[in-house]
């Protein structure tokens, strides 16, 4: 990682403060300057940096997509191995700002795997039968019933993902103007600016006091309506090159204990249990996934996550290629 991105020690203490320690103070990138013991200059000119490599893709929080009334589901076309096909729809969807993973993967049958978000199910579902009557594709709509965990965070030194302290998703949050502040505020929340104060432009746009934007952040935290906050890393920037989303099945109980289970395991970031659509085109409903440095590390950690919660059947589908990367989440 160092050496092809020229990342020195304190690059990486700086993202290990950002991404574990974020404060939720007005001055987040002062105070992480003192932890470190440089100028805050100094911070923001190597974050700067580090964006325009892409190894940093922002800072700011998780935007839950349920506080805004959007359906989620994840999206699995089949192109037969078709080069052209895939090229196809990695165009479409870099091109759609409601899809937020795209990726290349190694499943024997889908082999396209896209994060959707629409208004409705309905509306979900006939733009998805319209992409693959367009090009021809097989597909399975796994619908989220739930988040468990979503923290993507990257542990730089041990080589392996670790979720961060806020990696719980409230499954039913409220609306931000529940709570007395606008959706555009909570949006607006998803990516600070890299200045010593970030938070004071935001509070300005929406009419409030520097602190009173901060404070809103903390509420809508502590609601659900945001979450995970401090610095989104892009992954295979930054070396961690391996991952495996695993779809599995429980060996004893139900698929909610499992994925309970899982949301404890350290260096799982997403658990979410999954509905198909059509109906038997999926079978096994809890997905998890764990990133890694290397292979032997990422088998390391999926054993590890499989032996502690009495994982049954289950298929590791590897990332072979990100088709919108930098996609902001």
């Amino acid at each position: 990682m160092s050496a092809s991105l020229g990342l020195d020690g304190l690059d990486v203490e700086a993202l290990m403060e950002l991404q574990y320690r974020f404060p939720l103070t007005p001055t987040p990138y002062c105070d992480v300057a003192e932890r470190l013991g440089v100028p805050v200059g100094e911070l923001l000119g190597r974050l700067r940096r580090l964006r325009s490599l892409g190894a940093l893709k922002r800072v700011g929080f998780y935007f839950n997509h349920r506080s805004a009334g959007r359906r989620a589901a994840l999206v699995a076309y089949s192109t037969g191995g078709d080069g052209g096909l895939v090229e196809e729809l990695a165009r479409l969807y870099r091109g759609d700002p409601e899809a937020t993973h795209v990726y290349l993967r190694d499943h024997p049958v889908y082999d396209v795997w896209v994060v959707v978000k629409r208004g409705s199910r309905g509306e979900l579902e006939e733009h998805v039968a319209s992409v693959a009557s367009r090009l021809g594709l097989r597909y399975a709509i796994l619908y989220s019933t739930r988040t468990y965990k979503l923290s993507v965070k990257y542990d730089l030194h041990r080589g392996v993902s670790r979720a961060g302290l806020h990696s719980r998703v409230n499954p039913d949050p409220p609306r931000p103007e529940d709570l007395g502040y606008p959706s555009s505020l909570a949006r607006s929340l998803r990516s600070l600016p890299l200045e010593e104060r970030p938070y004071r432009g935001i509070a300005r746009t929406h009419g409030l006091g520097e602190e009173e934007a901060v404070e809103a952040a903390r509420e809508m935290l502590r609601a659900g309506v945001l979450g995970d906050p401090g610095a989104a890393l892009d992954g295979w920037r930054i070396g961690f090159r391996y991952n495996a989303m695993t779809a599995a099945s429980p060996a004893r109980g139900g698929p909610g204990e499992l994925c309970e289970c899982l949301s404890k395991v350290p260096e799982v970031t997403h658990v979410v249990l999954r509905e198909p659509w059509p109906p038997g085109s999926w079978g096994l409903p809890c997905f998890f996934v764990v990133h890694a440095r290397s292979e032997g590390l990422l088998r390391e950690a999926l054993r590890g996550a499989l032996d502690a919660c009495g994982v049954g059947e289950h298929v590791a589908i590897r990332s072979l290629r990100d088709l919108k990367p930098g996609a902001v989440r």
